[in-house]
């Protein structure tokens, strides 16, 4: 028998927003659109995560736009194929202890980079509260699992986290919402990128594996028997009952046709526009055509 060929995945977090390539090829979908995806690395958030895509170290990422506009922005060549979702399900949490933005003053925030997409909303979250940056200090962690344990052990008074570490820690020790990140600065949510290098050498391998992901939503959404073990094992920290909690969440936020969000895009874009360079195009950093063709078929 003739091996499938190969394509090397990337997984920004450990988080259900950034499981659908697990979940697709432990349900066997990648294998039934011809293709051997392997997970090559994981837990690889923020510019780590663009700079390995664009270094050709693997071939698609799972991660935030926010590192993908980025690298655009510097010249190189990521693009966005889907998004899942076209808001971040992510969250500012506080402690217990934590009653309200003002008590963050003199307090620790955990994120996963400075320069990533968790770094770059908390400090958007701040601006919003008018709270001064130089009296709250973002503490580079690298993983959600850290920055959940640091949540625990009172290493930090607050966290960007996604909901998934939302519903385990509210039960758990008390996590409470201080801002939902989605919602506020209407980001892009995670997408999944190649670099448009690949796409050219490699058009059919990136059509299938769109097809692919489209396919694994539509699982997602309606056979969750075929998807929690896998979420379970991926996410490491759920129960059962956590489990069908998260996947309820999730699965009401997933889109059958994964379109990313034109006006989260542009807010990103907008984001490093500085006058200095001439501002990008959606199209720039947006191949629609895989998905079209995959949602025509």
């Amino acid at each position: 028998m003739t091996p499938l060929p190969t394509v090397r995945l990337a997984l920004g977090l450990r988080s259900t927003a950034q499981s659908l390539g697990v979940i697709g090829r432990d349900a066997g979908v990648f294998r039934e659109q011809g293709l051997d995806l392997v997970i090559a690395r994981e837990e690889t958030a923020g510019p780590e995560g663009v700079r390995g895509l664009v270094a050709g170290e693997y071939d698609l990422a799972e991660f935030g736009a926010v590192p993908l506009v980025q690298a655009v922005y510097e010249g190189h060549d990521p693009v966005i194929l889907l998004a899942a979702e076209q808001t971040n399900a992510m969250y500012l949490l506080g402690a217990a202890r934590i009653g309200g933005p003002g008590e963050l003053i003199g307090q620790k925030i955990g994120v996963l980079s400075i320069a990533g997409q968790t770094g770059v909303s908390a400090a958007a979250m701040l601006d919003k509260w008018a709270l001064p940056r130089k009296d709250v200090e973002l503490v580079e962690l690298g993983t959600y699992p850290a920055i959940y344990r640091a949540l625990q052990d009172g290493g930090v008074a607050a966290g960007v986290l996604t909901a998934d570490y939302g519903v385990a820690g509210s039960v758990a020790f008390g996590l409470h919402r201080l801002a939902d990140l989605g919602q506020e600065l209407r980001f892009q949510g995670p997408i999944v990128a190649t670099t448009r290098r690949y796409a050219r050498a490699h058009p059919d391998r990136v059509q299938r594996a769109v097809a692919a992901y489209v396919r694994t939503i539509e699982l997602f959404i309606d056979q969750p028997q075929r998807v929690l073990a896998s979420m379970r094992r991926h996410l490491g920290f759920l129960d059962q009952a956590q489990a069908l909690a998260v996947h309820d969440f999730y699965s009401r936020r997933f889109q059958r046709q994964p379109h990313p969000s034109a006006a989260g895009v542009q807010r990103v874009i907008d984001l490093y526009a500085d006058g200095s360079r001439p501002p990008l195009r959606l199209e720039d950093v947006w191949d629609r055509t895989f998905l079209d063709r995959s949602l025509s078929a």
